[in-house]
């Protein structure tokens, strides 16, 4: 069992070390590092447009969009290196505009899907119909009320006088 898990674990990390890279990637520089940590961040990305369906959700980009200060913030370098001056700068803003793209795809995608979110119980109903069933409610509450208020009335009134003094029923 053990065994298994190692082996799972060693597949894993073998097929990560095979990922095709994109020609403009290299170890050489940041450029491998900048594409794993948009990788990384995608994949967040992609999961929170999988758990959101309202468009509220998405009012703002930074929850679903993927930044080059972000990405420079956490490779702990500067913007304008990743972004501008570097040899690979131009490719990395393609991939990144790209990739940008398909996660503004997957977010219309979900909207259009989930379309007019449909609430679910009383969030859907009309005010009307919620104001009818709260009275209706009340009055059932009061005819239950009076149901059991008969029985005990006259529990009390069949109990001995000295259990009544005891009890503080007069």
């Amino acid at each position: 069992m053990v065994m298994d898990y190692l082996k799972k674990r060693v597949d894993i990390s073998a097929s990560e070390a095979l990922e095709e890279l994109p020609d403009w990637v290299s170890e050489k520089n940041a450029s491998l590092a900048a594409w794993r940590c948009v990788e990384q961040m995608k994949r967040e990305k992609e999961l929170y447009i999988r758990r959101h369906r309202t468009p509220t959700d998405f009012l703002v980009k930074k929850t679903y969009q993927i930044k080059g200060s972000e990405v420079a913030s956490a490779l702990s370098m500067n913007r304008a290196t990743l972004m501008n001056t570097s040899r690979y700068s131009p490719r990395f803003r393609d991939y990144l505009d790209s990739v940008n793209a398909e996660l503004e795809e997957a977010k219309n995608a979900k909207l259009k899907s989930s379309g007019n979110p449909t609430a679910v119980g009383v969030k859907k109903s009309r005010k009307d119909d919620l104001v009818d069933l709260v009275q209706k409610l009340r009055r059932e509450n009061e005819e239950l009320r009076a149901m059991a208020a008969a029985p005990l009335d006259e529990i009390y009134e069949n109990l001995p006088l000295p259990i009544k003094k005891k009890l503080g029923i007069n």
